[in-house]
């Protein structure tokens, strides 16, 4: 292998091959994680599933708390101010070049265009 070329090719395929490897092995490595780690309910031979009437109150009991949370979020925004930018008091001139160009008006005398 004099050749600068082929030298470099060869350890870029080798390093490809290492990469993929190393990807393929991460990905199984997560794959067994994932089927070993995964919750399952302790159900024992001769026992049957929890009743359904538990799971249908444990449903509803969810639904009452993300309903009172959005209903807190809401309250929350709607006793704030009006605006959720901050007051532009002091913006510089710059800022309101930008603004205007954004809203499609001219800067110079504050008309749409």
């Amino acid at each position: 292998m004099d050749n600068p070329l082929m030298t470099a090719l060869t350890v870029s395929g080798i390093g490809l091959l290492m990469l993929f490897a190393a990807l393929a092995f991460l990905y199984g490595l997560m794959y067994a994680m994932t089927v070993i780690l995964r919750d399952r309910p302790d159900v024992k031979e001769g026992e049957s599933a929890p009743a359904a009437g538990a799971d249908t109150q444990a449903a509803h009991a969810m639904r009452r708390v993300a309903m009172v949370a959005v209903a807190l979020a809401r309250a929350e925004l709607e006793s704030g101010p009006a605006s959720s930018t901050k007051a532009e008091v002091g913006i510089s001139p710059w800022g309101q070049y930008h603004r205007h160009r954004l809203l499609g008006m001219d800067p110079r005398s504050g008309t749409c265009q």
